[in-house]
């Protein structure tokens, strides 16, 4: 296409929205379009994950991204000029062709990422529209923030803001009104803490409960049901938790350190408490309840339960560890991270091997990728989004759903994973 050819290619090493280092990638095509995007680290960050390239030393507890930035300057620059910024795959190519083991990963995703967005940009078409086709259609479930953290316990095992507790709407015609019914819970949610803790809500980035407040985590749960009762949603917005076990898993010790609470829980523990939420708690998905590598585990929590089971650590958007988790039936969802692989197209086709096993799979954006991550959800048909859907995101997925207008479809409640929706395929 004229004008898409890519004349520009710059990076530099910038701060996360977690004040973390980041590498970002410009990309420039030859009619003015620019695409900019931004990887930096993941708060759960599995050992599976395409590894990142860092610089050492002192600065940012040595995981600063100036050799990144220099190796897309210098090794991946050089590949793609004269390329057409439109054709994804030849580009990912191209960097593929510079070895991703020797640039990093998150060198490689900024660069696939930014074609990407310039690609689009150079079209004059949305990133959504760009990357699935006039299938883009879908919009996925929304969520909002609840709850972060485990030093509630007055524990010292801590995983960044994990685990993460959100309201998920999924029983509306609509996107726009399952995000204002969201919203309504969201506010009773933070007048209940007020009322109930004395806890003033933080917006947008959602709370962390101080020590002393609550005894465990089940009075938690009773708390978030209540107020979806109470706002009169039950059976129509649920809970999603991300438990990012495997940040308190003790490997030497084969136990769960101040999951949910103070006390330690083995293997087996940790799964009877999983199959207890599903069933006397309204959650609807759940992601990485066990160790990474406990592929037994998951299958065994996917066959007890009828939720969605989603794997981040566990399959961390590899189609080598997807197969052995839809051959074990272990889980039923991913979630998909364009750094974990590292291009867009690695990630398309991890994607395209999920769905072709009716595997659901969960766009995120918190590496860095931000709001592009809300077309993603609906360039891959995804029927959640992993914990999007209020605040910026929200606006940019009703934008989304206006823009399709009649032809915008939101699969609700059959777009979660898990019997208890009778999952028919949508693809």
């Amino acid at each position: 296409m004229s004008g898409t050819r890519i004349i520009s290619v710059t990076a530099r090493e910038v701060y996360s929205d977690r004040m973390h280092a980041a590498v970002q990638a410009t990309v420039s095509t030859e009619n003015g379009a620019v695409g900019k995007a931004l990887i930096g680290d993941g708060i759960s960050v599995g050992s599976h994950e395409s590894p990142f390239l860092y610089d050492g030393g002192r600065r940012f507890a040595g995981r600063g991204m100036t050799c990144a930035a220099e190796k897309i300057v210098q090794v991946i620059a050089p590949m793609l000029i004269g390329l057409e910024a439109d054709n994804q795959a030849i580009c990912d190519a191209a960097i593929l062709a510079c070895g991703k083991d020797s640039v990093g990963a998150n060198a490689t995703a900024a660069v696939s990422t930014a074609v990407l967005l310039a690609g689009a940009n150079a079209r004059g078409i949305p990133v959504y529209k760009h990357l699935g086709g006039i299938r883009a259609i879908t919009l996925p479930i929304p969520a909002a923030l609840a709850v972060s953290g485990s030093n509630r316990y007055g524990n010292s095992v801590s995983c960044g803001y994990k685990p993460t507790y959100c309201f998920v709407a999924y029983d509306f015609p609509t996107y726009t009104e399952a995000s204002s019914a969201l919203w309504e819970v969201y506010m009773n949610w933070s007048d209940f803490m007020q009322e109930r803790l004395s806890i003033k809500m933080q917006p947008i980035a959602g709370m962390a409960i101080p020590k002393g407040k609550l005894r465990d985590d089940y009075m938690l749960w009773e708390m978030l049901a209540d107020v979806i009762e109470r706002s009169g949603y039950s059976g129509r917005i649920g809970l999603q938790v991300d438990m990012a076990a495997n940040c308190f898993y003790d490997a030497k010790r084969k136990i769960y350190r101040g999951l949910f609470s103070e006390e330690d829980k083995d293997r087996r523990a940790m799964i009877e408490t999983v199959v207890r939420m599903t069933k006397e708690y309204p959650f609807v998905i759940i992601e990485d309840p066990l160790f990474e590598d406990d592929f037994e585990g998951f299958a065994e929590i996917t066959r007890r339960t009828d939720i969605q089971i989603t794997g981040d650590d566990l399959i961390a958007t590899q189609p080598q560890r997807l197969k052995k988790a839809i051959s074990m039936k272990a889980g039923n969802a991913l979630r998909v991270v364009t750094s974990q692989i590292g291009t867009v197209s690695e990630c398309a086709a991890t994607v395209q091997l999920a769905q072709e096993h009716h595997f659901g799979v969960v766009p995120c954006g918190e590496r860095g990728e931000g709001l592009t991550a809300c077309d993603y959800a609906v360039a891959y048909h995804a029927g959640s989004a992993h914990e999007y859907g209020m605040c910026y995101s929200g606006n940019r997925l009703l934008q989304i759903e206006q823009e399709l207008g009649r032809r915008a479809r939101f699969l609700g409640k059959a777009g979660i994973q898990g019997k208890r929706f009778q999952i028919a395929s949508a693809y």
